[in-house]
């Protein structure tokens, strides 16, 4: 295997597994719609520069393909990112992760839902199988109703609206190139959370002073590290059958539940051993299961959307 597609793999498998570990240091000590602001307005302004530097941005974005980046951005990052980002102030970072991994099950959910796809049985049950080892790993093994916590429960409505941007986007007009789309994404997202940080929060001269050394090296790492694998990502897509890329969505988990309970000290969940399994197996069936006929459509998660959203 050539030297960069190996890195580039490692880029992703490593940093998008840690970018949990990395929020939940961020958020300790940093309101979370600050660090979606911060992050993604930096992120995105690095994006658009490097697009205008490098020629990439020969055509100025339509309105048709400002409101796409809108619409996309608003549900990727502000409201999936940030749901995940003010969840995780309660809810242990492996936690999360193992909760988003799910979402290649909730995208072919909604892609049966909004576009009649049909989801072969093997799937189905690859779903199914999913679902229920998330269920397994939030349940608390006293009582159902109280296993889903306000913290999981902000997880949840971020993996929903983050899977729900992913089905839909897929039709919708964006930028042609990936990096500018990404940018604009970026940008507006991160623009709106600061307005919202500083609609719901205290002014920036109260809050930055009372930000901790460790919550800016989440930022920083979330914010550098984030777009070395973006760009990692968008080298494999040009290089490499997505089947394989889409290997991530089994290996990022693994990497989330090594950091976050043996360098973050977090506390194993009571049904861990058992839901653990049961998700990536169901990840396995739902990715690498495909149909066999001619005009099989692309499995959902795989494509990039915004470089597969992955800025978690």
């Amino acid at each position: 295997m050539p030297l960069g597609i190996l890195i580039s793999y490692l880029a992703i498998y490593v940093v998008w597994g840690s970018t949990y570990f990395f929020i939940k240091m961020a958020v300790a000590t940093m309101p979370p719609f600050y660090l979606v602001g911060l992050r993604f307005i930096l992120g995105g302004l690095a994006f658009l520069i490097i697009s205008m530097a490098s020629g990439k941005l020969k055509v100025f974005p339509r309105p048709n393909e400002i409101l796409s980046a809108l619409f996309l951005g608003s549900f990727l990052l502000l409201l999936g990112n940030g749901l995940v980002s003010v969840g995780e102030q309660s809810v242990d970072s492996y936690l999360a992760a193992l909760v988003i991994a799910s979402t290649p099950l909730v995208v072919a959910f909604f892609n049966g839902v909004f576009f009649r796809e049909k989801i072969p049985f093997t799937r189905l049950i690859g779903m199914l199988c999913g679902i229920a080892g998330v269920a397994l790993i939030l349940y608390n093994g006293k009582n159902i109703l109280n296993s889903i916590t306000p913290g999981a429960g902000l997880v949840l409505g971020g993996l929903c609206c983050w899977s729900f941007a992913t089905s839909i986007g897929h039709k919708m007009k964006v930028h042609p190139n990936n990096l500018v789309n990404s940018g604009l994404q970026m940008f507006m997202a991160g623009v709106i959370g600061l307005i919202i940080s500083w609609v719901a929060y205290e002014p920036p001269q109260k809050v930055l002073p009372a930000i901790s050394a460790a919550s800016w090296i989440g930022l920083a790492y979330l914010t550098v590290f984030g777009a070395i694998a973006f760009y990692a990502f968008s080298y494999l897509i040009h290089k490499e059958p997505s089947i394989r890329i889409a290997t991530y969505a089994i290996v990022n988990p693994l990497i989330a539940v090594v950091l976050g309970i043996v360098v973050g000290g977090e506390k194993p969940a009571p049904f861990l051993i058992m839901g653990f399994p049961l998700v990536l197996a169901g990840l396995a069936l739902t990715l690498f299961v495909r149909k066999r006929t001619p005009e099989a459509t692309p499995e959902p998660g795989i494509e990039p959307l915004e470089g597969d959203g992955r800025w978690k």
